[in-house]
């Protein structure tokens, strides 16, 4: 919820400490919530995105970062059917990203809504 634009010595501690929610509130744009679930799904999603970007054209050609996508989707899927067909627990260890910003974007005035999490 950062738009790409967080502290990885932030983000390492969160994976270290695991809290149920983390507030935060800087990027404007970025107002809003989201869940983080600590499992290989986040942990090579988190990984494609540090990659660093090659240009429309090339990112076409096949690289390493095509290997990240496939294990994205092989994590998820592995998650889903444990979770649901295996009626394993799945991840459930995650925690509660929050940007509370209440400036909308750029314009100095409050324009978003407080954001309202259940733990």
């Amino acid at each position: 919820m950062d738009l790409e634009l967080g502290d990885a010595s932030l983000l390492s501690e969160l994976w270290r400490s695991r809290p149920q929610l983390h507030v935060f509130g800087h990027i404007h744009f970025g107002h809003g919530r989201e869940p983080l679930f600590f499992d290989d799904s986040q942990r090579v999603f988190e990984s494609l995105l540090r990659r660093p970007r090659r240009g429309p054209v090339r990112e076409l050609i096949p690289h390493a970062g095509w290997l990240d996508v496939v294990k994205i989707v092989f994590h998820g899927v592995h998650g889903l059917l444990w979770k649901y067909l295996m009626a394993g627990s799945g991840s459930g260890h995650g925690t509660w990203l929050v940007n509370a910003a209440q400036v909308y974007g750029n314009t100095g005035k409050i324009g978003w809504q407080p954001v309202v999490v259940e733990l």
